[in-house]
């Protein structure tokens, strides 16, 4: 049993909240986007989406902005949460192998996956707007 406090138990607590923490990001991400593109203007539409595109890269893959309905939009943001919570499960893993880590060491180890997977979705994208043009 951990020390309440202790170095075991921070370890503990930050491989079983990682993955949330990351998953809740990119629906804060989203919401922001949402936001932006509801209000006027073209530069927020786009930095909007953008944005969402950035909180969900997995849309891309399921055919959004062309074939935009509610199965595709559903599996394109479980399966970007499901993929963020791995990525932020893993990160903390992977932190957490020394003896003493905190959540410097998770971001550490997390910053580039999230900035990989964040533009993969915006290289996706564009791969898919050029390959319908």
């Amino acid at each position: 049993m951990a020390v309440p406090g202790g170095v075991l138990a921070y370890r503990q607590e930050l491989r079983r909240k990682a993955g949330a923490y990351v998953a809740g990001g990119a629906v804060a991400v989203a919401l922001l986007g949402v936001l932006l593109i509801a209000l006027p203007g073209r530069i927020t539409g786009l930095v909007g989406f953008a944005l969402i595109i950035a909180a969900f890269p997995l849309l891309v893959a399921f055919g959004i902005p062309l074939s935009i309905g509610i199965v595709s939009i559903t599996l394109g943001v479980v399966t970007s949460l499901a993929l963020w919570f791995a990525l932020g499960q893993w990160a903390a893993h992977r932190a957490t192998k020394d003896a003493v880590a905190d959540w410097r060491d998770w971001w550490r180890t997390m910053w580039p996956l999230a900035l990989a997977m964040a533009l993969g979705g915006g290289g996706g994208f564009v791969l898919f707007v050029l390959g319908v043009l």
